[in-house]
């Protein structure tokens, strides 16, 4: 019975791009308790030599890494067709978060709103990309 558990257990990767690097700190009690791998970047070089490297069920990108047109979604989306992307915002914006949600993006978080929206973010981009 233990090995078909073990078995039943999927690998799930999270890549957190964010130069302030907060949120695996912040978040690190929810990845442990569902087991999931947490990549961090600080950078878009990073970002990208491990989006070509690692197959990633879900991103969650810092805001100042989108750019002013928000340019990093559609080279990610070229790089990983289906990864569902939450960006992270420390302060709202409704103009980046209009070309973020244009460009394709899964969930867009202000993180004053707290860690319990970002969590359930995170839940249904994981939920989304086993489906795929």
């Amino acid at each position: 019975m233990i090995r078909e558990r073990a078995r039943e257990t999927v690998l799930r990767k999270v890549l957190i791009a964010d130069p302030k690097m907060a949120l695996p700190d912040e978040l690190s009690t929810f990845f442990q308790k569902r087991d999931i791998t947490i990549i961090g970047v600080a950078n878009m070089k990073e970002t990208l030599l491990t989006l070509q490297k690692d197959a990633v069920d879900v991103m969650i990108l810092g805001s100042s890494m989108l750019g002013e047109d928000c340019s990093l979604i559609p080279i990610v989306k070229g790089i990983q067709h289906s990864i569902p992307i939450i960006v992270c915002a420390d302060v709202n914006s409704p103009e980046l978060e209009r070309c973020a949600r244009q460009k394709g993006i899964f969930f867009y978080h202000i993180k004053s709103f707290g860690n319990q929206d970002l969590e359930m973010a995170i839940e249904g981009a994981l939920q989304k990309s086993s489906r795929q």
